[in-house]
């Protein structure tokens, strides 16, 4: 068997198993999905969502964010407003802990089970008995999310029950959370946040400027804190807060099915807020005599009650502003392209395809090692153009992954074989290269004056020994 023939052999069998092993095992992988959705990263801006298994059956699927997420007006709250009380409705401006209490008691009172206040209840000397009023009527929800502002200070402050439940540890991030704002303590202090399951998130961040891009979560000592409107939207749903899925600087997840936006590495969402009303927006002194029909049945979970004094501070007052933009945007589930479906070739078209690329591989391997080279160059890069081209232009995925071990399969053999040759074979001596070497002939010729060899004298004879004794 000669050389040629052995290292095609060799190459065959190599690229052969090499194709279609890949070609069956490969598909819906790891690999498979993070080569597919490299490859699609070129088309269209991240994230992608990566749906299907990248089989003929289950293709792989294709979902991205729109640039710019419309919210559903559906989705904002129903807002109790908490306002300048001119008929003097309550006790005190603002309100005392026994007015939040009977506000709370009339929520309750009108069918609301999930309860969220946005009002930061603190007060420098609350009066005993309202305020045990006030933490009664917050135990009656079956749910109930909390504010507080969160800032950052030279003393650090432990981390407070509520706001502990409410949060993730930063290991469950993907991406940096060094990038994040940092807070430490809460800024008022006496502020109410009771119960045993209440949880608790940031309205505003002192320590950060203030930015139209709304902030989602914050790092306290080795948590990430989340804020009142993202812990709202979750409370709505009834989602739980580790199911949700965070990459910093591309998308926040609220669980498996959504709803998605997109965020920033700091932990904002990209898109400024656009003014958007409540789905209802209700005074507080109207719940006293409100009828039990007062909040419309349509409106979504839960009933939030927010502060809208003008004599508050003007970042109490936007984050008012802001707060049923900022839950519609988080609970709207818009923000998804169409569905793109990227199919395999049929069956027999990729065995051919495979099988045509063996037999070229097979050809070629007995070329020199610069044209062999050039060849597989050549080969591959032809194949990940194809890849490329058919995700981009002709939305199908080719079998490129076979295709590229097929060749680095033969490329890898092929130098192996040569190599094996080259030490199993020795190399030819000396003596069968140069063929028998001539015997020179030495020739004598004497000098002038001296003797031939036929004329040197004879060397004399010894002469006999001598008999011992006398």
């Amino acid at each position: 068997m000669t050389r040629s023939l052995h290292r095609r052999i060799w190459v065959l069998l190599a690229s052969a198993a090499a194709a279609y092993g890949t070609w069956r095992e490969l598909p819906g992988t790891e690999i498979d999905r993070t080569v597919f959705t490299t490859v699609a990263s070129r088309f269209l801006e991240p994230p992608l969502f990566v749906e299907g298994q990248g089989s003929p059956i289950c293709p792989w699927e294709l979902r991205t964010l729109t640039l710019e997420k419309k919210p559903d007006p559906r989705q904002a709250p129903l807002l109790v407003t908490l306002d300048d009380d001119l008929e003097g409705f309550f006790q005190a401006s603002p309100p005392a802990p026994i007015d939040l209490a009977v506000v709370l008691k009339n929520i309750q009172r009108l069918g609301a089970k999930k309860a969220a206040t946005a009002v930061v209840m603190a007060w420098e000397a609350p009066d005993p008995i309202g305020l045990a009023a006030l933490e009664k009527a917050l135990a009656v929800f079956d749910s109930l999310v909390l504010a507080a502002p969160l800032s950052r200070g030279v003393e650090a402050s432990p981390l407070p029950p509520a706001f502990r439940r409410a949060s993730l540890p930063a290991a469950a991030m993907i991406g940096d959370t060094l990038a994040l704002p940092v807070v430490n303590r809460v800024p008022i202090s006496g502020v109410v946040l009771s119960g045993e399951t209440s949880l608790a998130g940031f309205s505003q961040l002192e320590s950060e400027p203030a930015s139209g891009f709304a902030p989602l979560m914050a790092m306290w000592d080795d948590r990430v804190v989340f804020s009142f409107p993202l812990l709202v939207v979750m409370q709505r749903l009834g989602l739980p807060l580790d199911g949700m899925e965070i990459r910093l600087g591309e998308f926040l997840k609220l669980s498996p099915s959504g709803p998605i936006v997109r965020i920033d590495p700091h932990g904002r969402l990209v898109q400024p807020l656009k003014p958007l009303a409540g789905y209802a927006e209700i005074s507080a002194q109207a719940l006293i005599n409100g009828s039990d029909d007062l909040f419309p049945t349509t409106a979504p979970e839960p009933v939030i009650l927010c502060d809208t004094r003008s004599a508050g501070e003007p970042r109490t007052r936007a984050f008012a502003a802001s707060l049923a933009a900022t839950v519609a945007t988080l609970a709207s589930d818009e923000a998804h392209t169409p569905r793109h479906f990227y199919p395999r070739l049929p069956r027999d078209w990729e065995i051919g395809s495979l099988v045509l690329m063996v037999l070229v591989l097979t050809l070629g391997c007995a070329a020199g090692d610069f044209w062999r080279n050039i060849g597989v160059l050549i080969l591959a890069g032809g194949v990940c153009g194809a890849q490329w081209l058919g995700v981009g232009m002709a939305s199908v995925w080719l079998p490129g992954l076979p295709l590229l071990a097929a060749i680095f399969a033969a490329a890898l053999f092929s130098k192996w074989v040569k190599i094996r040759q080259s030490v199993v074979s020795p190399a030819p001596s000396l003596v069968q290269t140069l063929g028998p070497m001539p015997v020179p002939t030495l020739v004598l010729k004497p000098r002038a004056g001296s003797m031939s060899l036929g004329e040197m004298p004879a060397a004399p004879e010894s002469p006999p020994d001598e008999p011992k004794g006398g």
